[in-house]
């Protein structure tokens, strides 16, 4: 494999009764063991995605300056995502939301060192009525040289 799976995650994958969770983690395997390498963005295929996936994936593209910490953009957000949060394409997730939690930010750090780990937490933070939306999100890495993570690909369900 070419990332390291968190082993409480990977249980709780093989566990849930939302399929979707298995069927975008094994999608991301199996084209990474075709390719032998992280895969690009460009290959996420949105016709070769299982059904019923597309509303709930999301890239990033992440940003690197000489220097400084790294920046995740988001180039796509699907249907599902968008319905029910603020973001948009072309935002950084530092201009979302000036007090992101930290849990945020590190599941997107983790994954830029091939750390996978399923992140739950909600929108009461986000949400203009502070209606408490509760979600998990997996992040998959995606390289264009197959070695340095520069794309994340998301995956995002809520509950509410």
């Amino acid at each position: 494999m070419f990332v390291e799976l968190d082993p409480a995650a990977g249980q709780w994958i093989a566990s849930n009764a939302d399929r979707r969770w298995a069927l975008l983690l094994e999608y991301w395997n199996h084209l990474a063991q075709r390719l032998d390498r992280l895969p690009k963005r460009a290959e996420i295929d949105p016709v070769d995605l299982p059904v019923g996936l597309l509303p709930n994936i999301f890239l990033v593209d992440v940003v690197r300056a000489d220097g400084a910490p790294p920046r995740f953009r988001f180039r796509l957000l699907g249907a599902a995502i968008t319905a029910r949060e603020r973001v948009r394409s072309g935002q950084y997730l530092d201009e979302y939301r000036s007090e992101t939690p930290d849990d945020m930010t590190q599941h997107y750090l983790d994954c830029l060192e091939r750390r996978v780990r399923i992140r739950r937490t909600n929108l009461a933070w986000d949400h203009p009525a502070k209606e408490f939306i509760s979600y998990h999100v997996l992040l998959l890495p995606l390289s264009n040289d197959g070695t340095l993570v520069d794309g994340l690909l998301g995956f995002g369900i809520y509950e509410a």
